[in-house]
């Protein structure tokens, strides 16, 4: 199967719901019901289990009430009920795409691959699923590709994957969809350049990877910090799915104070690092770090960016313990709210000898965020790269300085970004040799694709308020979404079971030009997803 006989399948995209609506015989009346409840879905209210058990006896047939239902459970944690929820819909609605996809995805967060094609057939194409229908949803199309990216990013077939991904730029280009494949695009190239690590080995002998070695700020204690105010002592016994009313008394309390607590609690991630390390990770008394960095981001206070790049500066093992996946996924939206008008302070950051190849790429990734969400600052920016592209010819015999797995990344970023005037500087770095070629391809294939305008929405979310931030962390974490015990030892396991969010993560988009939503960025997607609009048809 090639990449046009994908393009060629011919059908067509509507942002109405009508077509769905149509399907399960949903009319007005039933769909402002399946609004209300969504509401209460939501707001995960108990209550709402009662309600849903009555509506789907009485529309049997509309499954939409079936997956609000299992969503609820999956929100409350109740994974063994979602999944039986999940399993239901699948045996009454057999044509229902959510079901199907619902059931793909546990089997993809189960590693159970080989079952995917059974679900949404050999093929992994929509129409092929469904012949005789001709017209989709957007959530559909979008909801299936993505969910193929993954199950092909699973099999480690990057060809298949980037195939889905050229899919969805060109849905985006023909039908003018708002696509965020970030982070589909950046699973892609992980997988790349594994495969091409374990294809090629002189790829890994011109591989530089610099030692990682922390820097030494405090020193190593078994003794807990004496906090100024004694809440605080609440971020050590408190999951992200904390009580928010002590988020807004910690909050409260006087600025000076508050932030000298706040800094004792970054500081104290590395004193007594070996203590916490022994531990079997805990969500309950491991987060009180990211505790602290949510409350610095939230109070906007540029005078911790020091402390935090000092905890961005020790070594990859204590990154991994107390970071995890969040350091790659959303370390970066912390740093914009803080840093995005310092860059002058991460170039210098960027530059020093041996740091964390995923802590350079992260800065990068805020850096790539401000050009998108800041326009007027492209020649800051341009400038920014040209200077750390420099250093890194003229320092091209520092091992120190060298990471190739960075100037592969930066180039990414540089190549996404359309960033042109890099391009004497790129190619003197693939001249010289320094650059992991598995990560953005070859020269040439970088120069193709740096004069080309991507259609993919490169524009990461950057969310507004504390209580957003902290629901995009828990419903970002395997330890929050996995029943698994085993699995939430620890945070660094999470690379393992990263498809794990396939059964939560949303499916975003947009209507298509002159289609009105009637809900709320808050309330529930009409499409009947069981997602909030705003991580939805609302994105």
């Amino acid at each position: 199967m090639d990449n046009n006989e994908l393009i060629q399948v011919q059908y067509s995209i509507t942002g109405s719901n009508e077509v769905i609506n149509k399907l399960y015989g949903i009319t007005d009346e039933i769909e402002d019901q399946l609004f209300e409840i969504g509401i209460k879905v939501q707001k995960r209210k108990n209550s709402a289990i009662k309600e849903l058990n009555g509506l789907i006896k009485k529309y049997p047939l509309v499954p939409q009430f079936k997956n609000y239902l299992s969503a609820l459970y999956e929100s409350q944690g109740n994974h063994f009920m979602a999944q039986e929820v999940t399993r239901r819909i699948v045996a009454l609605h057999p044509e229902y795409l959510y079901g199907k996809l619902n059931i793909a995805n546990i089997a993809i967060s189960n590693n159970e691959f080989e079952k995917v094609p059974e679900i949404l057939g050999n093929l992994m194409e929509l129409k092929a699923l469904y012949p005789e229908r001709d017209e989709f949803h957007c959530g559909e199309v979008l909801g299936f590709y993505q969910t193929a990216i993954k199950y092909f990013i699973g099999i480690k077939d990057g060809k298949q994957a980037q195939m889905r991904l050229d899919v969805l730029e060109k849905l985006n280009r023909e039908f003018n969809l708002g696509v965020n494949v970030s982070d589909l695009s950046r699973r892609i190239m992980f997988l790349n350049l594994e495969t091409n690590l374990g294809r090629h080995e002189k790829l890994w002998e011109s591989r530089r990877i610099p030692e990682v070695i922390g820097k030494k700020v405090v020193e190593p204690t078994s003794i807990a910090p004496i906090f100024t105010n004694d809440i605080i002592n609440q971020l050590y016994c408190n999951s992200l799915e904390v009580d928010q009313q002590i988020i807004n008394d910690i909050l409260a309390l006087p600025r000076e104070t508050l932030l000298s607590d706040l800094h004792k609690v970054l500081y104290d991630s590395i004193a007594r690092y070996e203590i916490f390390a022994e531990q079997d990770w805990d969500k309950n008394c491991h987060e009180f770090l990211m505790h602290a960095l949510l409350l610095l981001t939230e109070l906007k206070d540029e005078s911790s960016i020091e402390l935090i790049l000092d905890l961005l500066r020790q070594d990859s093992e204590y990154l991994d313990l107390w970071f995890g996946d969040y350091l790659t996924e959303d370390v970066w939206e912390l740093l914009y709210h803080i840093a995005n008008d310092k860059l002058e302070l991460l170039c210098s950051f960027v530059l020093e000898p041996n740091r964390y190849t995923y802590v350079k790429s992260c800065v990068s990734h805020m850096v790539e965020q401000v050009l998108i969400h800041q326009s007027e600052r492209r020649l800051e920016v341009v400038d920014w790269y040209q200077r750390i592209f420099q250093f890194w010819i003229d320092n091209k015999e520092n091992d120190d300085l060298i990471d190739s797995d960075v100037i592969g990344f930066f180039i990414c970023d540089v190549v996404n970004s359309n960033l042109v005037e890099i391009i004497p500087q790129m190619e003197s770095l693939f001249n010289l040799g320094l650059v992991s070629i598995g990560i953005p391809g070859s020269y040439e294939e970088c120069l193709k694709d740096i004069n080309e305008v991507s259609t993919i929405n490169r524009k990461d979310l950057i969310i507004d308020t504390l209580a957003d931030r902290y629901e995009q962390l828990i419903s970002s974490s395997s330890a929050y979404n996995n029943d698994n015990e085993d699995v939430q030892l620890k945070k660094s396991n999470n690379k393992e079971v990263d498809s794990e969010e396939l059964y939560n993560e949303v499916k975003k988009f947009v209507p298509l030009p002159g289609e009105k939503p009637k809900a709320g960025r808050n309330d529930p997607c009409p499409c009947g997803s069981g997602k909030k609009y705003k991580k939805c048809c609302g994105k």
